[in-house]
């Protein structure tokens, strides 16, 4: 009777090794394509967005759209708290009728794309309810959006413009950016840390988020910045209705003296209260989040 021949340990081993080789390489390059696929699906709602912007404008006139409308006079914040009917609602609410759903606002490569880190928008009518709440994936670009309708202006919360027509170049504008803050608006120096109005240190988690029946913020990049970013590169939205990813540094155009890709020169510094410089842009370029750099 003849033996049955049989694997020995050696050649069992050999295989498990073979099979453990073959997936620490391959598993990083299944995750490196979903991340693409995200990235992709993220780009296409920055650009639904872009063009539900272009038709809000268009039945308003060109009218810029505003960080909140309808908040109370003299930005008294306490006078008119969230939940009283008819009080105020943000931009993204505002938006909502422009675009298939609120499913636009997200991006599925930001770690605050949860529903259970979606933010007030509008006020409810007094009444908790799914409408209140809307991705915060995205944000306005603080230079050039107004708050509150212009009821607020103030060195933090400038008037905005009221339309495209002051821009000198409206495609090389940014009028959304890609966001994962509690903040509606982004400033263009967000991406650096000590300046005035903005990220004190990399340490500072004023921009964090707290989630839906929690009691503490989520942090989940702590030592990154709040304006969002895949890789090296954040999808931002363009003020002539186009959608394009391009790295946050590379917005500053530290060697053009007027311009920037946020139109910073449009807002004041709140120190000096001059308009921001290229002095400034240049400065913010040696003081980015290490993600950025």
């Amino acid at each position: 009777m003849k033996n049955k021949k049989a694997f020995t340990l050696i050649e069992l081993l050999v295989v498990i090794a073979i099979i453990a080789i073959l997936a620490a390489i391959l598993f990083p390059v299944f995750a490196q394509a979903k991340l693409a696929a995200k990235k992709t699906v993220a780009l296409s709602n920055a650009k639904q967005l872009a063009t539900a912007n272009m038709i809000y404008m268009g039945d308003y006139d060109d009218a810029l759209i505003k960080e909140y409308f309808g908040f109370p006079s003299g930005c008294n914040w306490g006078a008119v708290p969230w939940g009283t009917p008819g009080a105020f609602y943000s931009w993204r609410h505002a938006m909502q009728p422009y675009t298939k759903s609120k499913g636009l606002l997200q991006d599925p490569t930001n770690p605050f794309q949860a529903e259970n880190f979606w933010t007030v928008s509008f006020d409810g009518q007094g009444v908790a309810n799914a409408n209140q709440y809307a991705s915060s994936n995205f944000a306005v670009n603080n230079s050039l959006i107004g708050f509150a309708n212009g009821e607020c202006g103030g060195p933090y919360t400038p008037n905005g413009q009221s339309s495209l027509d002051i821009l000198p170049d409206v495609a090389g504008t940014i009028i959304m950016v890609p966001n994962r803050s509690q903040w509606n608006d982004l400033k263009w120096h967000f991406g650096a840390v000590g300046f005035p109005g903005g990220v004190a240190n990399i340490n500072d988690t004023s921009w964090c988020i707290t989630a839906r029946g929690a009691a503490t913020p989520t942090c989940p990049a702590i030592g990154n910045g709040p304006i969002h970013s895949a890789g090296k590169n954040s999808n931002f939205v363009w003020a002539d209705g186009h959608a394009k990813a391009r790295p946050y540094a590379q917005t500053l155009r530290t060697n053009d003296a007027v311009n920037d890709d946020w139109a910073s020169n449009l807002s004041n510094n709140p120190v000096s209260g001059t308009p921001w410089t290229i002095a400034d842009r240049q400065l913010a370029s040696q003081n980015l989040f290490p993600e950025y750099r």
